[in-house]
């Protein structure tokens, strides 16, 4: 591994992005009776948050990619810190919004940065390093809602776990100022890359597209699993919750386990053959409900969003690679988002089982789009 100091750094950094996700989630009681807001409300804080993950994505691209990922992480870190300082202030709505809005926007933004600097740690095994970060990032989150989900309707432990985010995140801050950043490139070499250099647009839609069916899919389990297991299948809230929790922590294992082969697959055929297992698996899950099997659902998935986000840089000169990468992204995020938007309807109209199904479905499209990836990646070699 090279750059160990920026490693270990961003390692950190991916910890304090992963209890900051989860804030919104675990401290959800503590609006509803300290700050007295509504469900309403709440729900707008959570558009809110997608909206800034949008926005965050389509402006920070461009910026990576004019500043330089020295100077672009140093400032999304600092107004990471501010905007963490302004959930302080959640007892006065507005600032709870705009709170969420920067925070979560930013925190999606640092964690699509590091898919853009996976070649920063290594040349050998960049996909290796950048799953471990992504395994990282869902500690973060898990260990925060095991511990912090006791205190839910705390305003101390509130106050606490923000001003302390804030303040670890000012050495990392430092240290990524001191830190070297191999990217930096020279006026003339960017010239020349963009007379060599084309846009494979073709490839960039192809992505976004099988980033957004899986988006679909990954988020039709963590969002709706709970009440598909209860009202569907009638079965305990608990119990239910505890497949949930097999989901995710077979995402955490195959982060881990997985992330040591990507590297000898390759990522395009390593992504295509996980989609297909996953497709399989959704469709065993939902056809029997056999909800246990969703930890191996979770496996198959586990390092997807990271694998098929790098891809993007491929197909881009590396002037524009952090612009590619968030904009594939943000379009996937898009078509996410309207269909979240949607499917509590179609749960109402045609019922739990055949809406369920469109995740298996996703799934497969999904796996389609990126075959035909592969075809395109041959034909250009070719």
């Amino acid at each position: 591994m090279k750059n160990k100091k920026l490693y270990f750094t961003c390692a950190l950094l991916m910890i304090l992005l992963g209890t900051s996700d989860a804030l919104r989630g675990i401290f959800s009681p503590l609006f509803l009776t300290e700050f007295g807001l509504s469900m309403s409300q709440i729900s707008i804080i959570v558009s809110a948050s997608y909206l800034g993950n949008l926005v965050c994505l389509l402006f920070g691209g461009v910026i990576l990619d004019k500043v330089g990922s020295k100077k672009a992480m140093v400032g999304f870190v600092i107004l990471l810190m501010a905007s963490e300082l302004l959930l302080l202030l959640g007892a006065k709505y507005a600032f709870l919004l705009l709170g969420f809005f920067f925070s979560l926007g930013l925190s999606t933004l640092l964690n699509t940065t590091m898919i853009f600097l996976s070649r920063e740690f290594s040349l050998k095994n960049p996909l290796f390093y950048l799953n471990i970060l992504f395994f990282l990032q869902g500690i973060g989150t898990s260990l925060s809602q095991l511990v912090l989900t006791k205190f839910s309707s705390s305003i101390a432990v509130w106050n606490g776990v923000i001003i302390s985010l804030a303040v670890l995140l000012i050495p990392i801050a430092f240290i990524l100022f001191t830190s070297k950043f191999s990217d930096e490139k020279k006026a003339d070499s960017n010239l020349n890359e963009i007379k060599k250099g084309r846009v494979n647009k073709l490839a960039i839609a192809l992505l976004a597209l099988a980033l957004a069916f899986y988006l679909i899919a990954e988020h039709g389990v963590t969002n709706y699993i709970v009440l598909y297991g209860t009202q569907h299948l009638a079965l305990d809230a608990g119990k239910v919750g505890v497949m949930l929790s097999l989901f995710s922590f077979g995402i955490l294992s195959g982060r881990l386990i997985l992330a040591t082969v990507s590297d000898k697959i390759g990522g395009a055929k390593m992504v295509f053959i996980c989609l297909l297992s996953a497709s399989i698996g959704y469709s065993i899950v939902f056809a029997f409900n056999s909800l246990p099997l969703l930890f191996l659902c979770g496996f198959a998935v586990s390092i997807v969003y990271p694998t098929l986000t790098d891809l993007s840089k491929s197909f881009v000169p590396s002037y524009m690679s952090a612009r590619a990468t968030t904009i594939v992204v943000s379009l996937a995020s898009i078509l996410d988002i309207g269909f979240n938007f949607v499917f509590g309807s179609v749960i109402e109209a045609i019922g739990y089982s055949k809406s369920m199904a469109i995740l298996p479905l996703a799934l497969f499209i999904s796996t389609a789009i990126m075959l035909s990836l592969l075809f395109v990646g041959q034909r250009k070699s070719s």
